[in-house]
């Protein structure tokens, strides 16, 4: 390292001039001067060390202070959230422990890839499509759920009434077969 400019004898004539001897003086003006050439970075040191182009590029990306003026202040990050309203929401998230005996990213990556994935979801409806069909209040107006029971209710009954009728003409047919078998036998004897 380069040396940094530190004027050894105004030191020693000041620590004089405060009460110490020649000697005192001139051992504790090299001590620190000895400290303080060796832990002090030049600008040569600087330059050695980071590129200047690489430095500019790496301030080139950083924000502008226009730009983090546009960001939110504290007071407004404040009035979102509180901090017991953010500890709170923190205590009902998973821990460490219960995150880890989840799925690692290697097991789901097994259950399904990327292109299964997208062509999955291209199967799906658009927002579009979804719109086209009708709405909570359309359906709403279709029919209760009290009267789908009613006529649930009232079709059961006509079924059992039909069953009841097929059942008549099913043992009056029965009964007119053996009265007409009877009729036979009774010609035929």
């Amino acid at each position: 390292m380069a040396e940094v400019a530190f004027d050894t004898h105004k030191a020693v004539k000041e620590l004089c001039s405060a009460g110490f001897d020649d000697t005192q003086a001139e051992a504790l003006v090299e001590q620190i001067n000895g400290a303080f050439v060796g832990s002090v970075a030049t600008k040569a040191d600087v330059e050695r060390l980071v590129n200047r182009d690489e430095f500019r590029d790496t301030v080139a990306t950083l924000a502008t202070r226009e730009e983090i003026a546009k960001l939110a202040t504290r007071e407004e990050i404040a009035r979102l959230v509180t901090r017991d309203e953010f500890r709170d929401t923190v205590a009902t998230l998973a821990t460490r422990e219960e995150i880890a005996k989840l799925a690692t990213k290697e097991e789901i990556a097994r259950l399904v890839t990327r292109d299964e994935f997208r062509d999955t979801v291209a199967t799906l409806a658009t927002k579009e499509e979804i719109a086209k069909l009708a709405t909570k209040e359309e359906i709403a107006k279709l029919a209760t759920k009290e009267e789908l029971e009613k006529l649930e209710l009232n079709m059961v009954v006509l079924l059992q009434q039909q069953a009841n009728t097929y059942l008549r003409y099913l043992l009056l047919t029965a009964a007119a077969i053996v009265a007409a078998s009877k009729a036979w036998d009774f010609l035929v004897a």
